[in-house]
């Protein structure tokens, strides 16, 4: 709850979510600067920290903003860290990806303030095109990686991590995982800094700062040094720990994956020793061997990818250690763990049995999952991109379709199928520019307005200057819906609150020489289509930009004016051809196989399906009242 993460009570103890969670830890470290782009499973973080700079002005005085992608973000941090400020950016482990050209140099660079990149991995994929591991990340740029194990680290390790940061002069990663983000848990508060954001003088250090060869030279012995002073400090860091017994079977086990070891040893009623890592890179060697000296087995739990397990195999050779992990198949290589999978790998290890079916349980599961009805992942009622896929459907034969990352990626599924690719942010309009050099089908290539900015404008700009024939269509619904309706450069809306200028995407477009852009209402079916074809006929770079409000904005804005919200009614005039259902298929549109009608609790008063019917038979209810 926002009153909880804001509360100056050190001391007491409070119920938050593990976003919720971070987001306090950074306002307890005092922090400078947050800069984020919204990605799930981080973006509560940056949500949550918005309200908290406009709560705290008068008392901790922080710079806030969505950034318009990851890379940026970073930057804007990494700029605070080099000013002697604390930085922090937040992003989901793709982000990093966009951030990554940042992140390693800096790493060279070092930090000045504190710099904190939180990375918010996301196992079994829950909202994510990958399931990468970003600890690799922290290994190949050479930077330290903490992983919180429940929300009341998530808060206290942001403080720490900064504190790290500051004493090796070096950018930090921050990894969480969708289980934390999304967990709640009681968090014992501390205290809330009293601070004001005050300018500083800039310090020039071009030795330091321009990464030229020369200076790189200069820096990457430095930067070894420092991980060589990090491993030994996380050697005897607080961080990591040893709980349990002194059997010669032992558990190492790294973030979150630790209180499910733990929880798997106690119902196993198996008191070994049990090693937990929060410091994950670089790895503390002396502690690992230290703890598997004493052991003739060992079990390695982490999630994703064998980190760690790597790491101690290499240490094992020399005690004679056999290891229990991934690679030999008493751990799953993919999706997330919890406190099954645990047991089962240490049971293994251990030869007995688990102390539940936990196969059966599964098997039973999905075997009332089968027949439940399908609950596939569908536009809502009154979804702008609905109304434009169906256009581009009506319109499109054989064209390819590269589409994005976004709610319009739903566009994959049935009655629309109009999503032939989706790749990355942004690579919607990258990978039509390649299309349009190899297949004979015209390319029409879809993007939301968010990732318009996030991406695709430098696609659009090798378009225009190669001189690619290809359609872009900008669905725009002016917010990040997806994510949870955070701002963009689009809107006229910021971070804390604050109302600036937004930045059209007309004026970008044709700012950077595209002839043919045309502003459509998607609700408007003709014009949309009529808009399809004079794009398709125009020979060179052509922009439509499908401009209406995300239907759930668009129902609140209603209901704060006080307008009633006229829900359409299928009349007696309907002869069951079912298009509406077949080609259309809006939520709010029902059928039980009989009789067709309209849930007037979930129609948002579009009338896209009143176009859709080819014999008028769906009306607007205030017309039908007359």
């Amino acid at each position: 709850m926002l009153k909880d993460v804001v509360k100056d009570s050190p001391g007491e103890r409070v119920f938050l979510l593990g976003n919720e969670a971070i987001a306090r830890g950074a306002i307890e470290a005092g922090i400078d600067v947050y800069s984020a782009y919204p990605g799930t499973p981080s973006s509560e973080v940056v949500d949550t920290l918005s309200e908290v700079c406009r709560l705290l002005k008068d008392r901790m005085e922080f710079y806030l903003e969505y950034s318009v992608n990851e890379k940026v973000a970073f930057e804007v941090a990494a700029g605070a860290s080099m000013a002697g400020k604390r930085g922090m950016c937040g992003m989901k482990h793709v982000g990093v990806n966009v951030a990554a050209d940042a992140l390693f140099s800096f790493a060279y660079i070092g930090a000045k303030g504190g710099f904190v990149l939180l990375s918010a991995d996301d196992p079994s994929m829950h909202s994510s095109q990958n399931e990468q591991d970003n600890r690799w990340y922290g290994k190949a740029a050479k930077v330290p990686v903490i992983e919180p194990t429940n929300p009341q680290e998530a808060k206290d390790y942001v403080a720490k991590a900064f504190e790290i940061s500051e004493k090796f002069e070096s950018p930090v990663i921050f990894r969480t995982v969708t289980r934390l983000n999304h967990a709640s848990g009681v968090v014992e508060l501390g205290e809330i800094p009293e601070k004001k954001l005050e300018k500083v003088d800039w310090e020039k250090n071009a030795q330091q700062f321009v990464m030229v060869p020369a200076n790189a030279r200069r820096r990457k012995p430095i930067l070894l040094e420092k991980l060589e002073k990090i491993e030994k400090f996380f050697n005897k860091s607080d961080l990591n720990w040893i709980e349990g017994g002194d059997s010669r079977t032992g558990v190492i086990a790294s973030g979150v994956s630790y209180r499910y070891a733990r929880e798997a040893l106690r119902r196993l009623n198996s008191d070994l020793p049990l090693l937990k890592l929060s410091t994950t890179f670089p790895l503390p060697s002396k502690l690992l061997e230290d703890f598997i000296s004493q052991l003739d087995k060992v079990a390695i739990v982490e999630e994703l990818d064998p980190f760690v397990e790597l790491h101690v195999k290499a240490l094992a050779k020399e005690y004679d250690v056999e290891i229990y992990g991934k690679e030999n198949g008493y751990f799953p290589m993919n999706y997330e763990y919890n406190v099954a999978v645990a047991e089962k790998g240490i049971a293994g290890m251990l030869g007995k049995s688990v102390t539940f079916d936990y196969d059966s349980a599964l098997q039973r599961v999905a075997e009332t999952s089968a027949i439940a009805p399908p609950r596939p992942p569908v536009f809502c009622p009154g979804c702008p991109h609905a109304a434009s896929y169906y256009a581009l459907k009506n319109v499109a034969g054989d064209e390819a379709l590269p589409s994005d990352i976004g709610c319009y990626t739903l566009g994959i599924n049935k009655p629309f199928e109009t999503v032939d690719i989706t790749l990355c942010m942004g690579g919607g309009f990258g990978t039509a520019n390649g299309l349009a050099r190899v297949v004979k089908n015209k390319v029409i290539a879809t993007a939301g307005d968010s990732t318009f900015f996030h991406g695709s404008v430098p696609a659009l700009i090798n378009a225009v200057y190669n001189r690619a024939n290809v359609v872009f269509i900008v669905l725009d619904n002016s917010t990040t819906a997806m994510t949870g309706h955070q701002p963009h450069p689009g809107m006229d809306k910021r971070g804390c609150g604050e109302m600036p200028h937004s930045v059209r995407i007309e004026d970008v477009v044709k700012g950077l020489g595209v002839e043919f852009v045309e502003v459509v209402n998607p609700y408007n079916l003709k014009r949309m289509e009529k808009a399809l074809n004079d794009a398709l006929n125009h020979e060179g770079v052509s922009v439509i930009i499908a401009r209406q409000l995300c239907a759930i904005l668009w129902n609140r804005e209603r209901k704060k004016k006080g307008v009633k919200i006229k829900p359409f009614v299928i009349t007696d005039e309907c002869v069951k051809c079912l298009k509406c259902v077949t080609s259309f298929a809006c939520p709010a549109i029902m059928y039980d196989g009989e009789n067709i009608w309209i849930d007037e609790a979930m129609c948002a008063g579009c009338g896209v399906c009143a176009q859709v019917c080819p014999v008028n038979a769906i009306k607007s209810s205030a017309v039908k009242a007359k």
